[in-house]
């Protein structure tokens, strides 16, 4: 199979020129020709659905739970945002977390006391694949607070990348789409520069919110990735101090729409916007609770997936900007 980044991906469409509005035309070969798509973008729903139940058994034969998930994870986007590391270095290094959840076949190698290692040094292993200057060990061990030493780390390492067997970035990552969707697919002619304030930051937040919650992280990425911004133009629309950028927004969601349309996922996009709507403003809920004082305030349940989801501390304050921008916006809407 062979494999090709979004860059490849997105750039066999065609540029053409409509009523004053960029839209790309697929390319034929990537319908006709399957080993040029990824084996990630061809599943179908129902083998998703199959991977969620078996990751879910997964979790719970090493006694783990979606909680202990994304405690770890919360405090991962913290250790990145520490580090200033690139943005898709806690991408990789999630995908890294949970395929070696996944994949694992050794009894007692993950569980709730080694599980904060596990995470760390997934990160690191990303770190050194993405950025220019990664952390040292040591470094982790002290963000820590020393639950674990260097050499704990160097051991779990030798375990992750033997069981992924070297693979690192086996597929394109949510980040890689949200990019190569504005440099060079079918929203080339959209600068991001151009788009309103906190409109691409508030993409990044909803992207790593997805990472965290376990509704989200089997969508395939070009999926999610038309789903985030699609919800974005709906947003920005609806709010009146948005008005001189209703021409931008309403190019971009033609083009997204078009594109969703071309790749026959409409269905999909629709689910995922609704329920990534209601992952926002469950943690808009959280912290209202936490602020007013509730006992047992940080943790609530998604209704349509009884999953039990905890108030993103560390995300929340990495994108505080967006997370704001965002949360005035979806309370202006109607419910």
């Amino acid at each position: 199979m062979v494999k090709r980044s979004a860059k490849e991906i997105t750039s066999n469409y065609h540029e053409s020129y409509e009523n004053g509005m960029y839209y790309k035309q697929l390319n034929k070969q990537d319908t006709v020709n399957s080993d040029f798509v990824s084996e990630f973008e061809t599943k179908n729903v129902t083998i998703f659905q199959e991977e969620k139940n078996n990751y879910n058994k997964k979790l719970i034969e090493n006694g783990l739970n979606n909680i202990c998930r994304v405690i770890v994870l919360d405090w991962l986007i913290g250790v990145h945002r520490k580090f200033q590391f690139r943005p898709a270095t806690i991408h990789i290094g999630i995908t890294l977390f949970d395929r070696f959840i996944r994949l694992n076949n050794k009894h007692g190698l993950i569980n709730c006391d080694n599980l904060q290692l596990v995470g760390a040094t997934c990160l690191h292993i990303a770190s050194k694949y993405e950025d220019m200057n990664p952390a040292v060990l040591l470094d982790y061990c002290i963000m820590s607070n020393s639950e674990f030493n260097p050499k704990d780390m160097i051991n779990m390492e030798v375990e992750i990348l033997n069981t992924l067997q070297f693979r690192i970035a086996d597929n394109t990552t949510l980040i890689d789409y949200l990019d190569s969707f504005f440099e060079y697919g079918i929203l080339k002619g959209v600068n991001k520069k151009k788009l309103p304030k906190y409109f691409y930051s508030s993409a990044l937040y909803i992207s790593e919110l997805s990472l965290l919650h376990q509704a989200m992280i089997f969508y395939r990425p070009k999926v999610l990735s038309t789903s985030i911004l699609l919800l974005l133009c709906l947003l920005f629309e609806k709010d009146e101090s948005e008005r001189n950028n209703l021409s931008i927004l309403k190019d971009l969601k033609y083009s997204l729409k078009r594109f969703s349309k071309i790749n026959n996922i409409t269905k999909e996009i629709r689910i995922c916007i609704k329920t990534l709507l209601g992952i926002i403003k469950e943690q808009f809920f959280l912290e209202i609770k936490i602020k007013e004082g509730f006992e047992n305030s940080t943790i609530g349940v998604n209704p349509e997936e009884e999953i039990p989801f905890i108030y993103l501390k560390d995300l929340t304050s990495k994108w505080r900007n967006a997370y704001t921008n965002l949360y005035k916006k979806i309370s202006s809407l109607r419910t």
